[in-house]
């Protein structure tokens, strides 16, 4: 009898048994609403995404968090969000983004939510 039977269902075992992991999602870096762009269907972008918020990290970096489209599937944005992040996009030095990502197509950051909180400054500056 040959072995090779034994470990293809071994390994067929092993992969079933395996813990299904889940991934929380990702925090971005603290920074402010610099660019909210949306994509509606008509849009040539449509397809690829949906709509891009971009923040400015404190480190002055920009970055992209896309969501929908292909880049995105299945990480929508309702239209109740995309309000409250033109409402810090217009209070830029006072609103302070952290946003929360999963991994996408072609690394793509994908929006899945975000907290908004004040700028506050500090005792003393």
């Amino acid at each position: 009898m040959s072995i090779r039977p034994h470990l293809s269902l071994l390994a067929g075992l092993m992969i079933v048994s395996a813990p299904a992991t889940t991934f929380a999602d990702s925090a971005g870096s603290l920074g402010n609403v610099d660019a909210v762009t949306v994509y509606e269907s008509s849009s040539d972008d449509y397809a690829m995404a949906n709509g891009v918020l971009t923040v400015r990290e404190k480190s002055g970096t920009k970055r992209d968090y896309k969501w929908g489209g292909s880049l995105c599937p299945g990480r929508n944005v309702s239209s109740e969000s995309i309000r409250m992040l033109f409402d810090a996009l217009q209070s830029t030095q006072t609103i302070e983004i952290v946003p929360s990502y999963k991994v996408g197509n072609g690394a793509t950051r994908c929006l899945t939510g975000f907290k908004l909180s004040f700028d506050r400054p500090t005792a003393g500056g």
